[in-house]
C-alpha cells in the first residue's frame, strides 16, 4: 500500500531537482501528494484511467476534466497500489515519471524491509517473554510457534550463547535464528562446540537448560553484574561461575526512601562504592585504583553516608548500599 506519509515525502524530496508538478494518486486515482497542494484530495481522471486500463496513460491536451502529462501506474508485487502523474508535455515528462516511478518503488520496497524487520523484532521479544512467563511449562501452541518460526524444539536441553554482537554469534552458529535480548543478542544451542573468540568480544554461555526463561534471566543477571562491578572482560564467561548474580534478580523489594537517596548519590559516587566493595573496604588499594588520595575517598565515603544514612565501613550496610546501588543501575540499564 502507497500511504499519503510516502507519497508527500516522495514529492517533496523530488520538486526541487524536477521542474514540473508531481502528482501522485493512491489505487483509487484521489491525489495523496502533490506540489500543488490544492489539489491534494480531488480525483485524477487520467489516474483513474491508468488504473483501469492497467497502462500508461498519456494526455496531450488539456481539457476542463485533465491537464497534459504522463500518468504511470505503479505496480508492486503484480498489484497497482498508485499512480504517478506530471504534468506538462508528455515527451517532455515521460522520463521524469519513470524516475519518479522508480523511486517510489525503491521507497515503499525499504519501508516494506523495515516493516518486516520491524515485525521479526516485536515477535520475537513477545516470545522470550512468553518462554520467561511460562517457567518450562510450555503450550502446545508455544511449542508449535517455536518449532515452526525459530526451529526450537521447547523441552528439550539447550545452551544460551550470547554477545553484544550479532556478528559474534552469527560466526559461532550462522544457521541458528539470532535474538535481542537484554543489551546485545542470544541463541540457543542443543551442544556446545569449542567456541573462539577475537580479543574484543565478551560471550556469556549459560548452563543447559529445559527452561529457557530460566537460560534468558541468568544471562541477563550475569551480564549486569558483570557490568556493574566493571569486570566485563574480552573472552567467554559462563553463568554457573558466578552465584553473586543471582543477586542481580532483585527478588528482595528495594526500600524506596533509601533508593530515592540513592538516585541522588548514584551519579557521583557509584564508582567510588563499586570500588570499595570490590576491595575489600581496603582505603589504599581502592585509591590506587581510582587514582585519587587517600582523603579524597575518605571524604566521598563520608559522602555516601551523610546523602544515604548507610555506613559502608560497615559490612551489612555495605551490602544493602551495594544492592541499592545495583537495583538503580539496573533500571538506567533499561
Amino acid at each position: 500500500m502507497l500511504t499519503k506519509k510516502q507519497a508527500s515525502l516522495i514529492v517533496s524530496k523530488l520538486m526541487g531537482d524536477i521542474p514540473y508538478n508531481i502528482n501522485i494518486m493512491n489505487d483509487l486515482g484521489i491525489i495523496i501528494a502533490s506540489g500543488d497542494s490544492n489539489r491534494i484530495g480531488t480525483s485524477h481522471r487520467a489516474a483513474e484511467r491508468a488504473i483501469k486500463e492497467k497502462k500508461i496513460i498519456e494526455v496531450y491536451h488539456d481539457t476542463h476534466l485533465e491537464k497534459k502529462g504522463t500518468n504511470e501506474p505503479i505496480i508492486y508485487e503484480d498489484k497497482i497500489i498508485g499512480v504517478v502523474g506530471i504534468t506538462g508535455e508528455p515527451d517532455e515528462v515521460r522520463p521524469f515519471t519513470k524516475i519518479v516511478k522508480t523511486v517510489s518503488l525503491l521507497l515503499i520496497e525499504e519501508l516494506n524491509i523495515y516493516k518486516q524487520k520491524e515485525e521479526d523484532r516485536v515477535a520475537k521479544k513477545a516470545f522470550l517473554k512468553q518462554l520467561i512467563d511460562s517457567d518450562g511449562v510450555y503450550t502446545e501452541s508455544l511449542k508449535k510457534e517455536a518449532r515452526e518460526n525459530y526451529k526450537l524444539e521447547l523441552g528439550k536441553l539447550y545452551y544460551g550463547v550470547f554477545a553484544e554482537g550479532k556478528d559474534v554469534l552469527r560466526s559461532v552458529a550462522y544457521k541458528k535464528e539470532v535474538f535481542a535480548w537484554h543489551e546485545g543478542y542470544i541463541i540457543f544451542l542443543e551442544t556446545l562446540e569449542p567456541i573462539t573468540t577475537r580479543n574484543d568480544e565478551l560471550i556469556i554461555i549459560s548452563t543447559h537448560e529445559k527452561n529457557i526463561g530460566l537460560i534468558l534471566q541468568n544471562i541477563k543477571q550475569t551480564h549486569l553484574m558483570l557490568s556493574f562491578f566493571k569486570w566485563k572482560k574480552k573472552g567467554i564467561e559462563r553463568t554457573d561461575t558466578y552465584y553473586l548474580a543471582n543477586l542481580f534478580s532483585f527478588s528482595i523489594p528495594p526500600n524506596q526512601d533509601l533508593l530515592k537517596k540513592i538516585k541522588e548519590a548514584a551519579p557521583e559516587y557509584a564508582e567510588t562504592l563499586v570500588c570499595f566493595a570490590r576491595n575489600n573496604k581496603s582505603i589504599n588499594d581502592t585509591s590506587l585504583e581510582l587514582h585519587i588520595h587517600r582523603n579524597t575517598l575518605n571524604y566521598r565515603i563520608q559522602k555516601i553516608e551523610e546523602i544515604t544514612g548507610r555506613n559502608p565501613r560497615i559490612w551489612y550496610e555495605l551490602w544493602e548500599l551495594f544492592y541499592h546501588f545495583a537495583y538503580h543501575f539496573m533500571n538506567e540499564e533499561d
